[in-house]
């Protein structure tokens, strides 16, 4: 659907209650002591495990927060690391390496990688901690598109209620063109408008022609409200919208 093109600038935002987001640092602060210490092995096995645990709290947090697996979109994959990919949230091949270098380490008692490596392991840590610090204290509710272009328009704009704290479920409500609402589902879209006016109603206070020169828009147009039944693909480009505000 074309509006899906317009820009999108986040409404409203719920702040995480407590301080789980700065947990991960510490684990994280350790590990970089241990390699400013590197005597031995032990050290930079230490450092792994670490590293390795801040970046689970922190995906863990995220899981509890967003609830990806709730997320219908039907073709997302299984594994929450994939998930956090496949959203755009992070890129989860290092997480899984170094996943894979700790298990190395407790299961099958593998020498460690060398201080360079461990190094560069630990500054991934810290970016990963750094780019997801706004989703662990601060959970997107709903936000509005408005056209490519345009930061804040009269014209048209349409506020989307869209993430965990809905279940995921989807709404909309804004001032759009008369094609964009129809009779049939349109590219995957089913629009259930519990309220629809056409601009001659939402004017009838005041002179029509004043409100269209002022606002540049057409006596067809109509302001919605309504849930939105969408097929699979249209979710995932919500979803993508979604988490590109973030």
């Amino acid at each position: 659907m074309e509006i899906l093109s317009w820009s999108p600038t986040s409404q409203g935002s719920s702040i995480t209650n407590g301080t789980d987001w700065k947990r991960p640092y510490s684990y994280l602060q350790h590990a970089e002591r241990l390699l400013s210490h590197d005597v031995d092995d032990h050290y930079r096995i230490d450092c792994i495990i670490n590293l390795n645990r801040a970046i689970d709290h922190r995906v863990k947090l995220l899981a509890a927060l967003y609830r990806f697996k709730k997320i219908p979109v039907l073709g997302k994959p299984e594994k929450l690391l994939d998930m956090l990919g496949y959203f755009g949230v992070a890129r989860p091949a290092m997480l899984r390496e170094l996943s894979s270098v700790r298990n190395l380490l407790e299961h099958h008692y593998k020498a460690p990688p060398p201080l360079q490596r461990c190094q560069e392991l630990a500054e991934f840590t810290w970016y990963f901690l750094k780019s997801t610090d706004y989703l662990s204290t601060s959970v997107l509710e709903d936000f509005v598109l408005y056209p490519s272009g345009v930061k804040f328009s009269e014209k048209y704009w349409l506020e989307v209620t869209y993430g965990p704290s809905s279940e995921w479920v989807c709404s909309i409500r804004g001032r759009v063109p008369a094609d964009f609402v129809g009779d049939e589902s349109t590219d995957g879209w089913a629009i259930l408008a519990s309220r629809l006016e056409r601009e001659e109603r939402l004017s009838k206070d005041c002179a029509l022609n004043d409100v269209l020169e002022k606002r540049g828009g057409h006596e067809n147009d109509v302001y919605i409200v309504a849930d939105v039944l969408v097929d699979e693909q249209a979710y995932k480009d919500i979803t993508d919208l979604y988490f590109s505000v973030l």
